[in-house]
This record gives C-alpha cells, sequence and structure tokens, in this order.
C-alpha cells in the first residue's frame, strides 16, 4: 500500500522498495510507530517523509509541497521517526564479536593470523554543526568549519558497532575517546590481547595503530606494487587496507544520508545528534535487510574514503605507544618473515 505523495523517493536514495517496507514493519511491530491499517499508511508516509530529509537532504518546506501538510505536522512527523529510529538503535548497533576472527582476515594470508586478535576498526569524523554563537568557537574544526565530533567503531562487515556523537568539532578524537570510555557504559572494551585498528596518535584503549613515518594512506600505494623495503613498510600497507573499513562505513554513510554532508541548520544540537544515530541505525539496518543494496555492493574503489577522518589527533601516554610498538614490532616481524624465509 502506497500513498499518493510517495511516489518513488525509495529509488533516489538508492534503499530498496522490500527493505523500505521491512523497516517500516520493525517499528511499528516494536510500537515505535501507529500501527494498524489505516495507522500503517501514516507510518509509511512518516518514514518517507524522515528518509526524503535525510536522504535527498529536502527541507521541511519542500517536504511540505511533497506531503501536503503543514509544517508543524511534518516537524511532528520527522521527529517521531527519529526518536524510533534512535530507540531502535541498541538493537542494530550491537558489540562486536570479541571471539571469533572474522573471515576477511582468516581467508587473508596477508592479513592472518597476524592480525586474528583484530576485532574492528575505530575512528572518528566530522559532520557539520549548527549551533549558537555563543558555541560557535568550540564546535570551530581546524578546517573552519562548525562541526560536531563522531566517534564510531564498526566490524569487518561495515556494520556500525559502537556511535558516540554530539562532540565539539575542536575536540581531538582522543580526548573523545577519553570521555566515551569514562562517561559511557555501553563501550565496547575488548578484551585483554583483542584490539582495535586505529590511525596513529590514536593509541589508547587496546587500540593498534600505524609507524609514524612510514608511508600508511592507501593512495600513497597506488601505482607502487609491493616494493616493501621493510618491516615497518609491510605492516603499514596491510594496516591501512584492513583500517581502511571504518573510512569506507563513514564514506558510505555519507552517500547515502547527504545531510551529514551538508548540515542540519533546522535542527536542535541535540536533536542533530540524535540525526547522526538514526543515520547509522539505518546504515546496518539496510545492510542486514538488503543483499542487493546498491551502496553496499560497491566496488571499493568506487568508494572514495571520508576524508574528514583525516583530523588531528591527540598524544597518546609513553605507557600507550610502548605497549603498542611491543605489539606493532611483533606483527611486523612475523610478516616479513614469512614472507622473507631464510
Amino acid at each position: 500500500m502506497t500513498t499518493p505523495h510517495q511516489g518513488r523517493f525509495y529509488d533516489n536514495i538508492r534503499m530498496t522498495k522490500p527493505c523500505f517496507y521491512a523497516l517500516v514493519d520493525a517499528l511499528t511491530s516494536r510500537g515505535l510507530l501507529p500501527h494498524g491499517q489505516t495507522s500503517r499508511v501514516s507510518s509509511i508516509e512518516e518514514v518517507a517523509l524522515f528518509m526524503q530529509t535525510v536522504g535527498m537532504h529536502k527541507r521541511q518546506r519542500d517536504n511540505m509541497e511533497r506531503f501536503q501538510h503543514s509544517l508543524e505536522t511534518i516537524n511532528r512527523r520527522f521527529h517521531r521517526v527519529l526518536s524510533a529510529l534512535c530507540a531502535m538503535a541498541p538493537e542494530l548497533i550491537t558489540r562486536p564479536s570479541f571471539t571469533e576472527t572474522h573471515a576477511r582476515i582468516t581467508n587473508n594470508p596477508d592479513f592472518y593470523p597476524f592480525f586474528k586478535d583484530c576485532i574492528g576498526a575505530m575512528d572518528g569524523t566530522l559532520v557539520p554543526a549548527w549551533v549558537p554563537r555563543v558555541d560557535q568557537n568550540r564546535y570551530r574544526s581546524r578546517k573552519g568549519g562548525l562541526a560536531q565530533n563522531v566517534l564510531a567503531i564498526c566490524d569487518f562487515d561495515m556494520n556500525f558497532t559502537y556511535v558516540y556523537a554530539g562532540w565539539e568539532g575542536s575536540a581531538a578524537d582522543a580526548r573523545v575517546l577519553d570521555h566515551a570510555v569514562s562517561h559511557d557504559n555501553t563501550f565496547p572494551f575488548p578484551p585483554i590481547g583483542k584490539y582495535y585498528l586505529v590511525d596513529a596518535g590514536f593509541t589508547n584503549y587496546q587500540c593498534l595503530g600505524p609507524y609514524r613515518g612510514t608511508r600508511y594512506h592507501l593512495p600513497e600505494w597506488r601505482g607502487q606494487g609491493r616494493p616493501y623495503g621493510t618491516p615497518q613498510d609491510m605492516f603499514n600497507h596491510a594496516h591501512s587496507r584492513l583500517r581502511n573499513v571504518i573510512e569506507r562505513c563513514f564514506g558510505l554513510l555519507k552517500k547515502r544520508f547527504p545531510i551529514l554532508q551538508w548540515g542540519m541548520p533546522s535542527y536542535l544540537l541535540h536533536h542533530q545528534v540524535d540525526i547522526v544515530i538514526a543515520c547509522c541505525t539505518l546504515h546496518n539496518f539496510i545492510h542486514k535487510f538488503s543483499n542487493d543494496d546498491l551502496i553496499f555492493n560497491e566496488p571499493d574503489e568506487d568508494t572514495p574514503a571520508d576524508m574528514e577522518t583525516f583530523y588531528h589527533r591527540g598524544h597518546p601516554t609513553t605507557n600507550e605507544l610502548e605497549s603498542q610498538r611491543i605489539l606493532r614490532d611483533s606483527i611486523a616481524m612475523q610478516m616479513w618473515a614469512s614472507n622473507h624465509p631464510n
């Protein structure tokens, strides 16, 4: 059943029709949106309105014309779906597996057994923010724009397993992580011996970063083959290829939901934070219920890295750096030895 105003909006944001209706059913069956034959039509329209806003970056005044409702009704329905998706987030943004090594690692001799204890990748990204003038200095990033800093962890299936949104754009990722682990009891601490991959400087709480002063990001390797001159070179290339999953996640998220690229000037800050959580929830839902999704099935090279992850970092402690150094050196030497047998 469709409403006259829906059209084929799910094509424009590349969300399949079955996945869209699965989303409506998931929200109504949990009592998060109205249920029943008459109410279902309303719920379908509300979800359509929400997807128009986040997936096509439509202003609410544009939605007034499309859905033929007052601005007050449009805003009320948008926020009802926003609240529903945030309520469903704990179901979909779940802890990574701490016991199994992912097939992406076990099936690739460049990664296994060297990274067998890796359980995912962690990084931060900037999302444009709109804040009162009195708060703008705190939210101004080094690039000059106003932004919120979003910390996230993903697994190697490209599902978000943790999202911590709302920090000022001026804050270093390490500072955001410090706050997350000390104030959020849902932070997925890895067991002893397990770790997340991170980039240089973002090196605490059982994380593994690359070697500094050695080429690292994937564009630096393009067209060069694999002329590894040192164990550090070999380690950094493998680390970058594996950690790239979090940059792809951010890139796909912003590609599907352009509201995360162009900003949310119509919303209060706490609603801007909720929109980030809702979009990450939708990302995981679509991945779970839409095997033929065009965006997820794009080749890696068609998805640009999220450049907002290349951001200033905090400084790790001496103990953290030493712990990382020992683990990193051990893996690098194992990799080097396996590829250069005497």
